[in-house]
């Protein structure tokens, strides 16, 4: 493949999802233009832009870094006016530009336009797993498809988080020769997180002795977290030596804070603000069981769940919920557990049933680290990406 891949959006400034473009051959074809100054987390974490010797990286400013705007809302998510100018300069005719942001934004749709005007061949990314139209109505939903449509006949492919998302966008395409590959928007690091590295997590907290049940996320809603206090204060009623570490951040902070003082657990419970994502490999190892019982919620399902991929590829069985694309990544009775979501006493049993099973959890955990080296390390996301950009 000689043509080059200009790859401009917000996901890749995060070195998580970056790190997947180092196992991608001919890294020389490839041109990001990423933005600048990136906040997240509402603007408490300062995100810096990747770098790389081997790889060329462009920075851009980014006027619109959230989803909350008045008006516009989320539709401009990403928009880097200055990247189209850097794009004329590079690029050829039959060149390729990913937009790796969701088709439904006009972030996605302007560069479509612009990909069209120059003769490149344009990709988008989504993992949109829940139809359009069972999350919105009347003239947001005539929008919403409207730029979507556009987008499509603009791009010569896409690539899909998941299988459902797949699905979804297949309503929209009315071309034959549109191409969908199915992969993640970043693979999981294997070689970071594995069950061999070394860990003093237990000893720094003092839960040397207890079966660690580990939580990483945001503290909101869809994450469960409700269900998961209330199942985890019942199976502390027949297993005592259970323990609990909620890693994140979220606007659930205070209720999780009240309900462990109000049901004295502060010995039960342990709840970490949120930490970079090279330190939870540490804490992984340190875990017994990876505990994450996603829900519905206004309209979204989990669409791939990172923490949970690399819990697995640190040998942690899991225990998740029958929602969203959780199914691709925990292989229920083989890699984990996986339960209807909201069911306080189903996800009670789960827990006791794990805990008290050393030799279900080791083989649970084995068959988790093989899934996702076989399916999610970089090097096969890199491959998947780059057979797909050779198709176009």
């Amino acid at each position: 493949m000689d043509r080059k891949i200009f790859i401009t959006s917000y996901p890749y400034v995060y070195e998580r999802y970056f790190r997947v473009f180092d196992y991608f051959p001919k890294k020389e074809r490839l041109t990001f233009i990423l933005p600048k100054d990136w906040e997240a987390k509402g603007g408490k974490i300062k995100v810096k832009t990747p770098r790389r010797g081997n790889i060329k990286i462009i920075s851009s400013k980014a006027y619109f870094t959230h989803s909350h705007y008045p008006v516009v809302r989320g539709l401009l998510k990403g928009w880097m006016p200055g990247a189209r100018k850097l794009i004329q300069q590079g690029a050829k005719s039959g060149d390729i530009l990913y937009t790796s942001i969701e088709p439904n934004l006009l972030t996605t749709y302007f560069n479509s336009r612009l990909a069209k005007k120059l003769g490149l061949k344009h990709v988008f990314f989504t993992w949109q797993n829940v139809a359009y139209d069972a999350r919105l109505k009347g003239i947001k939903l005539w929008i919403t498809e409207r730029i979507i449509k556009w987008t499509v006949q603009n791009s010569a492919g896409a690539i899909c988080g998941n299988h459902k998302a797949a699905e979804i966008l297949k309503k929209y395409v009315t071309r034959s020769d549109f191409k969908i590959l199915v992969a993640p928007i970043s693979g999981v690091d294997i070689e970071g997180f594995r069950p061999d590295i070394q860990s003093d997590f237990r000893q720094k907290h003092g839960i040397e002795d207890k079966t660690v049940l580990t939580f990483a996320g945001a503290f909101d809603e869809r994450k469960g977290i409700k269900t998961l206090l209330a199942a985890f204060s019942e199976a502390l009623k027949k297993a005592s030596d259970l323990h609990l570490v909620m890693i994140g951040t979220g606007p659930l902070e205070s209720y999780i804070r009240d309900f462990v003082g109000q049901n004295e657990m502060q010995n039960n419970i342990t709840a970490i603000p949120w930490l970079p994502n090279e330190q939870l490999p540490g804490v992984f190892v340190g875990s017994d069981i990876f505990i994450h019982p996603s829900e519905p919620y206004a309209g979204w399902e989990e669409q791939f769940g990172y923490s949970i991929a690399e819990a697995s590829a640190s040998c942690l069985p899991v225990i998740s919920t029958k929602t969203g694309s959780i199914g691709e990544i925990v292989l229920d009775g083989v890699t984990g557990v996986l339960l209807e979501p909201q069911r306080v006493d189903r996800l009670k049993d789960a827990i006791l049933t794990l805990a008290g099973d050393v030799d279900l959890r080791r083989k649970f955990g084995l068959a988790g680290r093989k899934h996702i080296e076989e399916n999610y390390s970089h090097s096969v996301i890199a491959g998947k990406y780059y057979n797909f950009f050779s198709t176009l």
